[in-house]
């Protein structure tokens, strides 16, 4: 009766019930590594190990998991930021089941392509970049392969060319993550912030990946760039594109042109988006909330990088204050404000959703001198109002 999301779940689902009575409810899988072990060691049991099978078994941990972390956070076990985080590593941990799973049902179809690995990564951005998610958050996605690996054709009796096995690699993956199966739906996904947006390719070669960052990219994709992250494939080129990124976002800028470009972007996500209206604000898009935080953090990062390098080793907002203030660009009154409103803003919007209502909050004194706050960071750091 507290949470109506969670009351929907169960009503759906009625093996959640399970995790309601579990005595070992307190025992979340705390990371990514945590979460495909106790994923791995589901699927382990399994008699057949057929697709289908395996993508019910993979919803059915997932809500699971995801039940837990909103039980914990309903019920005062974890704050916002930490219930987000753990979110995130749920979804990183389905996104590398469901590649690896399609790597094998290709390789099994279509044969390999040559090379030592598989050539191919799935790249998170957004909030799973960001590792902040929401339970019912979609995902933002970009696949890149090895360009050098798709020029030939797979070794199988029903062969493919690499670039139309990455393709179907890509499909698949999409496909499996947002299917609804008995056991429900893992996530929605994505995939416009690849280059070119929808009219891009859906996946590209990583060489085609660094040369359109370097030469065509705008500002606001750059922006994007600071919160990716590679979640899942071939290690080795997770580990290339990292270089890429980090090639790409040390580059020097102007502060004077790149933070009105920053603010033009802001004010235009805001036209657009804000659902905010008089006496209640939008807790993501709304004037003072998580998006001038994501974009003031956007703008240290760009114009610090290419003497900060630590500025790219984290992609979390809440990370990313902490390292700002290691290396003296927020203050320390600066860089608790802007925790607590990010800790705060992210408890509002949980709460929303387990409430079933849009992200928007009654704007009471308290939100109002939190968003207020932001925005006074906001301007001390050069970027002009929107």
């Amino acid at each position: 009766d507290r949470s109506a999301f969670l009351a929907e779940q169960v009503i759906a689902q009625p093996l959640l019930l399970d995790d309601v009575f579990d005595p070992r409810i307190d025992q979340l899988p705390l990371d990514s590594g945590a979460i495909t072990a106790e994923l791995n060691r589901v699927l382990d049991t399994l008699e057949e190990r057929e697709a289908g099978v395996e993508l019910e078994r993979l919803n059915e941990l997932k809500a699971s998991l995801a039940f837990r972390i909103g039980l914990a956070f309903d019920d005062g076990r974890a704050g916002g930021t930490v219930s987000a985080w753990r979110l995130a590593a749920v979804a990183e941990s389905m996104v590398r089941a469901v590649t690896a799973l399609a790597a094998r049902e290709l390789k099994a179809q279509h044969g390999r392509l040559p090379g030592t690995g598989l050539g191919f990564a799935v790249l998170g951005y957004g909030s799973l970049g960001g590792m902040e998610l929401g339970l019912a958050s979609d995902l933002d996605l970009v696949f890149i392969y090895d360009g050098a690996q798709a020029e030939a054709a797979s070794d199988g009796p029903r062969a493919l060319v690499g670039v139309h096995w990455y393709l179907r690699m890509a499909q698949r993956i999409i496909n499996w993550l947002s299917v609804l199966t008995r056991a429900g739906r893992l996530y929605e996904v994505d995939p416009r912030l690849r280059p070119d947006g929808a009219k891009g390719l859906l996946v590209v070669s990583l060489e085609s990946f660094a040369g359109y960052q370097r030469d065509r990219a705008w500002t606001w994709e750059h922006q994007a760039l600071v919160r990716a992250r590679p979640v899942a494939g071939d290690m080795a080129l997770c580990q290339r594109f990292a270089e890429i990124r980090r090639q790409v976002l040390s580059r020097p800028v102007e502060a004077g042109v790149v933070l009105p470009q920053i603010s033009e972007m802001r004010r235009r996500w805001r036209s657009e988006r804000d659902r905010s209206r008089p006496g209640w604000r939008d807790l993501k898009q709304g004037h003072g909330t998580l998006i001038d935080i994501e974009f003031l953090l956007q703008a240290l990062v760009l114009q610090h990088a290419a003497r900060l390098p630590a500025l790219l080793e984290v992609t979390a907002s809440a990370d990313l204050i902490a390292v700002c203030g290691r290396h003296g660009l927020l203050d320390e009154a600066q860089c608790k404000g802007l925790l607590d409103a990010h800790e705060t803003l992210l408890k509002l919007a949980l709460t929303s959703t387990l409430d079933l209502r849009t992200r928007i909050a009654a704007d009471d004194e308290p939100l109002q001198a939190l968003a207020a706050e932001v925005m006074a960071i906001s301007r001390a750091l050069g970027l002009p109002p929107d």
